[in-house]
Parts: structure tokens; C-alpha cells; sequence
């Protein structure tokens, strides 16, 4: 994981959810964003990760994955976004896998899936509009 992955400043909610970055895999145009989520972020006692919070980490390593594909010269708005959680994410280490399904001119499908300790917490696929950095 390198600070040279990042096309900009990473947004600040990025490091709220505890983000260390991200790899970048040319062949399979994945990213793997990596996160350790505290507590703060969690319900019932401190022991659930919210859901909102789930979804941003999926949403976020599909951008990063299309931002990735087009060398920083687009970014990517989520047109729409279905998740499936599938079992609980607890405080602590996380990453995202997200990828392209398909790429167009103007619309990009991804889809991303969760994982805490190798288990698969949760699922998601969007639908993409490609957008300048402006």
C-alpha cells in the first residue's frame, strides 16, 4: 500500500473510518481498501458496525477501482446501490474489494464485497456515472 495510490487528498471521512489505505491491482483493475474500524462506529454496546458505515466502505473501494481504471482522470458518482449484509461487522480490521463489471463512456457497474478476517460480511453492487475531478 502506497500514499502514491491516492489521486488527491483523501477525504476526511475516509480517515473517520479508519481507512490505511488502499492496494491497487492492474490485472483485475480491484482495489482492496483496507480499514480498522473503532468502536465509535459500531451499535448495540459498541459491537455491530452500523450499516450506513458498511456501505460507505463498499461504495468507496468501487470508486476507487473505477478512479484507479482511469488513471485519475475520472472519479465516478454512485447512480445506485444495492447491499446485502451478511452477517455482522464488529469493531476492528476490514477491507473492501471492489471492482468493475463493466465499463461504458458515461456508466460504470462495480460491485464490492466486505471482509473481517477472511469472512465475508457483506456484498454490493452500483451503478456509476463517470465525472470529472472538477
Amino acid at each position: 500500500m502506497s500514499e502514491d495510490n491516492w489521486f488527491y487528498e483523501p477525504p476526511a471521512f475516509l480517515k473517520l473510518l479508519g481507512c490505511n489505505g488502499f492496494d491497487y491491482d492492474e490485472g483485475s483493475d480491484a482495489v482492496i481498501m483496507h480499514f480498522d474500524v473503532s468502536k465509535e462506529f459500531a451499535h448495540t454496546g459498541g459491537t455491530i458496525i452500523q450499516g450506513g458505515f458498511i456501505t460507505a466502505m463498499l461504495d468507496t473501494s468501487m470508486g476507487h477501482a473505477v478512479a484507479n481504471k482511469m488513471e485519475g482522470k475520472a472519479n465516478c458518482a454512485t447512480l445506485n446501490i444495492s447491499v446485502n449484509f451478511l452477517r455482522p461487522g464488529r469493531p476492528g480490521k476490514l477491507y473492501a474489494k471492489g471492482s468493475i463489471t463493466q465499463l461504458g463512456k458515461a456508466i460504470a457497474f462495480t460491485e464490492s464485497n466486505l471482509y473481517q478476517e477472511d469472512v465475508l460480511i457483506a456484498t454490493a453492487k452500483a451503478v456509476n456515472k463517470l465525472t470529472s475531478w472538477k
